[in-house]
């Protein structure tokens, strides 16, 4: 049987925070400001100013060129954050169980949290665990998993999106744009051992 990627091998293959060699432009705060102020951009949107939650965010309806992500991404939104703002502790599932026992609709979170990256101006904590992204740079994070945080500053700015993996299209899609950007990724024709050319 023939096995192809999902997201559960992901995970076990290169851990639950995975970092990509991929980053947002450096215009990126310009280009999300220029996105949220115009409503046909959006798919939806939520405004907050009781520190109940994120102070913003924006759901597109499309992936802007240049961003560092495939055209097929779903789900691309910005969340905004100012001081006192926060991320409910929380998971987020991204597979369903049948009552027969089969599993649908597998996909995976990417983020980039865009600047005050700082612990001490937005605090990232997964599974208790305080993560330093780098900033600008895009993450594959394994939500299934305990995550959230705090925002000390105001114009925190962060990015959200998924990739899926459920149908044989956006798999050899999705996979392809992987073997790009994961660090370490070889062709399926390396060679191991004392041939590799990496020795």
């Amino acid at each position: 049987m023939i096995r192809y990627l999902d997201s559960h091998y992901l995970f076990n293959a290169a851990g639950d925070i995975i970092e990509l060699d991929t980053w947002v432009p450096d215009d990126i705060i310009e280009q999300i400001d220029a996105l949220n102020a115009d409503e046909t951009k959006w798919v939806n949107s939520r405004i907050s100013n009781d520190h109940s939650g994120t102070k913003g965010g924006f759901e597109y309806n499309h992936v802007p060129e240049g961003w560092g992500i495939p055209d097929h991404t779903v789900e691309l939104g910005s969340l905004l954050y100012n001081k006192g703002d926060f991320l409910y502790p929380h998971r987020d599932k991204w597979r369903g169980i049948k009552e027969d026992g089969s599993i649908h609709g597998d996909s995976f979170r990417l983020i980039c949290h865009i600047n005050h990256t700082n612990p001490r101006e937005f605090c990232f904590l997964y599974e208790d665990k305080v993560f330093v992204p780098e900033p600008k740079r895009w993450y594959i994070v394994n939500t299934q998993k305990v995550h959230y945080g705090f925002s000390y500053v105001d114009g925190v700015y962060h990015l959200s999106a998924g990739l899926h993996l459920n149908n044989d299209e956006t798999r050899t899609k999705t996979t392809k744009w992987l073997l790009d950007v994961l660090p370490f990724a070889q062709p399926d024709s390396d060679r191991k051992g004392v041939d590799c050319a990496r020795n």
